[in-house]
């Protein structure tokens, strides 16, 4: 064994301990960095669903694989769109039939798939000069549930930021409906104080 490495001290574990969750190790507040937020496709693979399946394999697709959410891909392997568990499981494949004249069976991802071209996307640069306030703000403005993160050299998709995920570690409502006036609101909104 080389000189340059040296047995770390180890102890005896505690008889039970709570399970770290991804996001749950540190405290989050409005100035820290963006990035934080970020589920980065560089460094964790997406959940992807190709594009030609019906809603029923989506949904048991996305059942089994215990996942909410999936980047819809083309033959090609390029990102679409995304889909949500509840999209496949509720009123909006049910509606989407209804509108096409079709028996549900026949309804398929890209029918009710939110395409890539009507998410809103934010530049990776950008978001790498962002805080977490830039973020909260951007989700007001824009009324959505995902940002889609770009890296415009590559015209690749990086990551996604989720507005629940957000709301959850902020431990603040993000309701796409109300639009925060100004950071000051936002902030109010952080700390507890509703009008």
């Amino acid at each position: 064994m080389s000189n340059y490495y040296h047995a770390l001290t180890a102890t005896a574990a505690q008889p039970s301990a709570t399970i770290a969750q991804p996001g749950s190790h540190l405290e989050l507040t409005l100035d820290d960095p963006a990035l934080i937020l970020m589920t980065d496709f560089r460094q964790q693979a997406p959940s992807v669903i190709d594009h030609d399946l019906s809603v029923g394999d989506a949904r048991v697709r996305m059942k089994l694989a215990d996942v909410a959410l999936k980047l819809v891909v083309n033959r090609s392997g390029d990102c679409i769109g995304l889909i949500a568990l509840k999209d496949v499981l509720g009123k909006r494949a049910m509606a989407r039939a209804h509108q096409m004249g079709r028996p549900l069976e026949e309804v398929r991802v890209p029918d009710i798939m939110q395409p890539l071209a009507s998410l809103p996307s934010v530049r990776l640069a950008d978001l790498e000069r962002a805080s977490v306030g830039d973020v909260v703000a951007t989700f007001q403005h824009q009324h959505a549930e995902h940002l889609v993160v770009t890296d415009g050299s590559a015209n690749a998709v990086v990551g996604l930021i989720s507005a629940s995920q957000v709301s959850k570690r902020l431990q603040i409502p993000l309701d796409s409906e109300v639009r925060a006036t100004s950071f000051s609101d936002i902030m109010a909104a952080v700390q507890g104080h509703f009008d």
